[in-house]
């Protein structure tokens, strides 16, 4: 039984550490180099892996050298990917990170010119049946429905990561339990203003539709969780940033085990915003994401809060 099947956005992260973000024609000395996996979906399993919970990958990758690298280290963390299909010729979603140690932020090129799409008949009524949550994106859309719309008649519960850069996300909010955007998607899509009311928006587009709750995170301004009781405020928590990416990928992985062990919103909130701050210790979208026990340690510790 897996407590986390992911169908979504697996990727190459090329990262560069540097002290500045560029200016248009400025080239800029990179401090360090780091190579490893990214995307929505495939980091979102690492981090459940790495919180203890059991967990598969259903998708494609191509079978050159970049596709391998993304495969060996999502089997090494410990995800299942004896669903993945390979696909001669073809290669996996690149990204290029510039990420600036002064302000803690970055910038992302990417390209899925040479990504091969996830078939919808891989995904299996068994395979879900045998999954306690279905975690999704909306870059591989059509095998997102097709997995979404088999958990929903087998009560299999959906959590779902949207992102802009990703396909439009009317089909998945209707067969999703749990929604978790970032706040510039629900302003974008939405067309949503404040925290709140992204939330709120959020939580009225997937309600009608058997949605329980709706999560939209704000990166330093926190998170805020919307359900038929209201509103749930989470502080962001106050760490040494040294590099953001993939903290929303760890925070959705997080919750979306919370789910699968049927712990109450007022338990995941905090425990996924912890999770999401550790990994912004270390560069790259992984290399920080905690173990269960640092996450626990630290929010036993009352660790600081930005207001």
């Amino acid at each position: 039984m897996y407590d986390v099947l992911g169908i979504g956005c697996c990727a190459l992260d090329i990262v560069m550490e540097v002290p500045h973000a560029p200016a248009p024609d400025e080239k800029v000395r990179a401090e360090r180099l780091r190579i490893q996996g990214g995307g929505l979906v495939a980091t979102a399993l690492v981090a459940v892996a790495r919180l203890g919970g059991r967990c598969a990958f259903l998708g494609a990758l191509g079978d050159d050298v970049l596709a391998q690298r993304c495969f060996d280290e999502l089997r090494r963390e410990g995800v299942d990917v004896s669903h993945v299909r390979r696909v001669p010729g073809a290669s996996v979603l690149t990204a290029v990170i510039a990420a600036d140690r002064t302000a803690g932020t970055r910038m992302i090129l990417w390209t899925d010119e040479e990504q091969p799409p996830t078939a919808p008949e891989q995904v299996t009524e068994d395979l879900v049946r045998a999954s306690r949550v279905l975690h999704i994106d909306n870059f591989q859309v059509e095998a997102a429905l097709r997995a979404a719309a088999l958990a929903r008649r087998l009560s299999v519960p959906v959590t779902v990561d949207l992102e802009p850069g990703g396909r439009p996300a009317d089909k998945l909010l209707r067969l999703v339990d749990y929604a978790i955007v970032p706040l510039e998607f629900a302003r974008k899509q939405l067309g949503a203003g404040t925290l709140e009311d992204s939330a709120r928006t959020l939580y009225e587009a997937i309600r009608p539709h058997g949605g329980r709750a709706a999560v939209v995170t704000a990166g330093t301004a926190g998170s805020c969780a919307w359900t038929a009781a209201g509103a749930m405020r989470q502080a962001a928590y106050s760490v040494e940033v040294v590099d953001t990416t993939g903290c929303g990928d760890v925070f959705h992985g997080a919750f979306a085990l919370g789910v699968a062990r049927g712990e109450s919103l007022e338990r995941i909130m905090p425990f996924a915003a912890a999770a999401a701050a550790l990994k912004c210790r270390q560069p790259g979208g992984r290399a920080g994401i905690p173990t269960r026990g640092e996450v626990e340690v630290f929010l036993a510790s009352g660790p600081p809060v930005i207001e």
